[in-house]
């Protein structure tokens, strides 16, 4: 193989991982009900963040009710489910590469405008020689040789 298969992966922090995942509940939030608005805040968002939009949908659980969606990127996906009667949005961001999911959190934020948020970030595909098969581990002398 000529190519370096972790070529996109993430390296930061002394470590290499398939990429940023954040999980964030907003409460206290604006009940946007515009299906079309609240899409075009989610893909801006992860334009934001340097990542690729591939394909976006939005379903609404009717009048009064929220709604649920995901945008797939390339680098993976960004997913929501909005419990309007609680005033509550559940984000799920994971991005991979040189896309950063927390730069998408701004445009997020004032958009939803939460009294509070709960944010957990963590990386995802940590790489570790002893977890590759065996015909990668060629890949991975050395954490620096990737």
């Amino acid at each position: 193989m000529s190519e370096n298969i972790f070529e996109h992966f993430l390296k930061e922090d002394g470590e290499i991982s398939a990429g940023n995942h954040l999980i964030v509940d907003m409460w206290g939030i604006v009940n946007h009900t515009d299906h079309n608005a609240i899409m075009n805040c989610f893909e801006q968002a992860c334009k934001d963040a340097g990542a690729t939009v591939l394909f976006k949908h939005c379903h609404s659980f009717g009048e009064g009710y929220g709604t649920t969606g995901v945008i797939v990127l390339s680098e993976s996906h960004l997913s929501y489910h909005h419990f309007n009667e609680a005033h509550l949005i559940s984000v799920d961001i994971f991005m991979c590469g040189n896309a950063k999911p927390e730069l998408a959190m701004p445009r997020i934020i004032e958009f939803w405008k939460p009294t509070h948020q709960d944010v957990k970030s963590f990386k995802r595909g940590i790489v570790e020689k002893h977890k590759l098969p065996e015909h990668l581990q060629d890949y991975f002398p050395e954490k620096g040789n990737i």
